[in-house]
């Protein structure tokens, strides 16, 4: 009998390559900005899979530095602290488990640049960077982050405009005259967010939130309560698609979502709860008045879907997913993506004010070059004029779209299969992409690269857990090649 012993570990080496100067907070928590605050609560921000409160403890630990720079902070799991404390513990973390590998032999080399291509075999990957300096690696898992807005091309060669709120010194080093004014294109939180970056720092002129829809986000209580539901369940998912005989739809989820409401409320003449087209002051007062009373139904049925949400997602076919893309996820995204309730009072006061309105139904934004300003056009045909645009409506999805070189690259030599809800196709199991022609593709992806495949990657909550399946898959990949060196 020949004896097969299992290989002794042999130290992995890591390759970060990240164009930043800082590896940790990227440009959403290091804004330089105490008043942009989280928009998710602390009690879910830890960045250990099944450890949310790992950034509450942290906090705890670091009780004297948020004495001493952010005095107002709470610490506990229902505070919304600021972003850039976030990026201060991500960075944190980020070092100390560099060090802890370096102790344990494992080199780790960062590159402080932009990889522009790369290629895949069943061997590995092989990366470039900007300066042409290649990479050979066993495995490559691209986590590019969110990528910004692209949808106005032509503005990009306009003086006066922005393509991202972040960072945010960027608004601040161009638009330095306080009485100017200003369109933010979109009425998402990171919109929200640019409208308290002009704010906090003196901006007097008005600022003017255009979108195609003009829904702004509801507003978060205080703390999440919990909430028990009874129609909109897993089983009853399962028990419908069984039932029926037939896939998943998108209307499914809408029916069983309106009879939990019903459920709680009664009856209900749904068009009611229509708010494109109103005012937006008096929607967020209401919104606010809800929020402290902890009667944001809708809210709370959405929040309490948190960890089903994916298994749901998978159920939906590719036709259904686009369907809830387009009629579903902008109810779905002010409700399950609020504002935290003190922000929602800052944007009721400076709605009250009329520094900052809402416009719904936005249709175009041109450079007037002659007159040095942009022009916005509504779908109606109204009209108005502003001296400079920041670009906050979010990250394109389609993967033609997405503007991130190394994904460019490998989508143009076919290296990754586009997937038709957004991003690229991949096993959601192991987050190992697909690689046409590489069997058992050396590459992985986390965050909006796989947002059609994985739905809620805007929720750090979510990629951490998606980021455990992945290690492991990973870990045992490398651990079955070594074992295949070793037995020959």
């Amino acid at each position: 009998m020949k004896l097969i012993l299992a290989p002794e570990p042999e130290p992995v080496a890591f390759a970060l390559i990240e164009k930043s100067d800082e590896i940790g907070p990227g440009l959403a928590y290091d804004t330089g900005q105490k008043g942009h605050l989280l928009n998710t609560s602390a009690g879910l921000m830890g960045i250990f899979a099944e450890e949310t409160d790992h950034f509450v403890d942290w906090m705890a630990e670091h009780r004297g530095i948020i004495e001493r720079e952010y005095p107002d902070t709470a610490i506990d799991a229902s505070s919304y602290p600021p972003r850039e404390l976030y990026g201060i513990y991500l960075r944190d973390v980020f070092e100390e488990y560099v060090d802890l590998a370096r102790q344990h032999g494992m080199p780790v080399d960062v590159y402080h640049e932009l990889a522009v291509d790369a290629t895949l075999t069943e061997d590995g990957a092989t990366i470039t960077l900007k300066s042409g300096q290649t990479i050979d690696a066993d495995v490559l898992v691209l986590a590019t982050g969110t990528p910004k807005s692209n949808n106005f091309k032509p503005l990009e060669a306009s003086p006066n405009y922005l393509d991202s709120p972040w960072p945010a010194s960027r608004i601040l080093q161009t638009i330095t005259d306080k009485d100017a004014s200003v369109c933010v294109l979109g009425a998402s939180l990171t919109a929200i967010d640019a409208v308290i970056t002009l704010v906090n720092n003196g901006h007097r002129g008005p600022i003017k939130l255009y979108s195609k829809d003009g829904l702004l986000p509801r507003v978060q209580s205080p703390e999440e309560k919990p909430f028990e539901r009874q129609v909109l369940t897993m089983a009853n998912v399962r028990k419908l698609i069984r039932e029926e005989q037939r896939t998943l739809r998108a209307s499914d989820l809408f029916r069983l979502f309106r009879a939990e409401v019903e459920r709680i409320l009664g009856p209900q003449d749904w068009k009611r709860f229509k708010r494109i087209g109103k005012n937006q002051l008096d929607l967020l007062t209401d919104d606010i008045r809800q929020a402290e009373d902890y009667a944001s139904v809708f809210q709370n049925i959405l929040y309490s879907t948190r960890h089903i949400s994916f298994d749901i997602w998978q159920l939906l076919p590719q036709d259904e997913r686009i369907r809830f893309m387009k009629w579903l996820k902008p109810y779905s995204d002010i409700n399950r993506h609020a504002m935290p309730l003190q922000n929602g009072k800052k944007l009721r006061d400076l709605l009250a004010s009329g520094q900052v309105t809402v416009t719904a139904y936005s249709d175009k934004v041109e450079w007037d070059d002659a007159n040095r300003r942009y022009t916005l056009t509504t779908e109606k045909g109204y009209t108005d004029t502003v001296d400079y645009v920041i670009n906050a409506t979010g990250p394109a999805t389609k993967a033609e779209k997405v503007q991130v070189p190394i994904l460019q690259k490998l989508l143009e030599k076919e290296q990754l299969l586009p997937c038709e809800a957004g991003g690229f196709q991949a096993d959601v199991n192991t987050m190992q992409l697909y690689v046409p022609g590489v069997e058992d593709a050396p590459a992985y992806g986390i965050g909006h690269v796989l947002v059609g495949e994985l739905f809620d990657t805007n929720a750090v909550w979510f990629n951490v857990e998606r980021v455990d399946p992945l290690t492991h898959a990973i870990i045992k990949r490398l651990q079955h090649e070594r074992t295949e060196r070793v037995t020959g």
